[in-house]
């Protein structure tokens, strides 16, 4: 390998100073053939086994299938997301929906961010091990709790009782 990356930076200094395509063209064919003769060597006959399997795998899939594929596994996250959310809910130790902001305020506290995107007001609490996003719709006279979730600290759903448990434990004032 240290020699292909030699011969690389010996040809990238000498076609600096050329300009001739063919040069370029002779000195990428050199290193390609370069490339897989060291690759050949360094193969041990385990991998060559495999090898017939990847060039099964590497099949082109046409675009449908690959977006009916993606809108499977989209559809599936989804659904895993929404039972967690779920679970939040029946687990919390706060009822939050239908709530208003100063209702919020005197049960939760200050908001640490509040933040408006269309019709949706969007409102974090945050703990040391949590974030708690709570999403009201702003076109209404007083907005009330819709749809509330919580995140751990790098955004990720959290989904184990114990944990939903120890947020609502930190979110709340003492």
């Amino acid at each position: 390998m240290r020699a292909i990356f030699i011969f690389l930076i010996i040809a990238i200094f000498f076609l600096a100073g050329c300009t001739s395509i063919e040069v370029a063209k002779g000195v990428t064919k050199a290193s390609q053939g370069i490339e897989t003769a060291v690759n050949k060597l360094l193969k041990s006959p385990d991998e060559e086994k495999t090898e017939p399997k990847k060039i099964i795998e590497k099949k082109e899939i046409p675009k449908e299938e690959k977006i009916v594929i993606e809108k499977q596994e989209i559809s599936k996250e989804q659904k895993k997301l929404s039972k967690i959310v779920k679970e939040q809910k029946e687990i919390a130790t706060l009822n939050l929906l239908g709530k208003s902001i100063v209702e919020l305020n005197q049960l939760i506290g200050k908001p640490r961010l509040i933040r408006e995107d269309g019709n949706t007001k969007i409102i974090r609490f945050d703990s040391i091990n949590c974030r708690l996003f709570i999403f009201m719709n702003s076109n209404l006279e007083t907005s009330r709790v819709e749809y509330y979730e919580l995140r751990n600290v790098e955004g990720d759903l959290i989904g184990r009782q114990k944990n939903i448990e120890l947020c609502f434990k930190d979110l709340k004032p003492v």
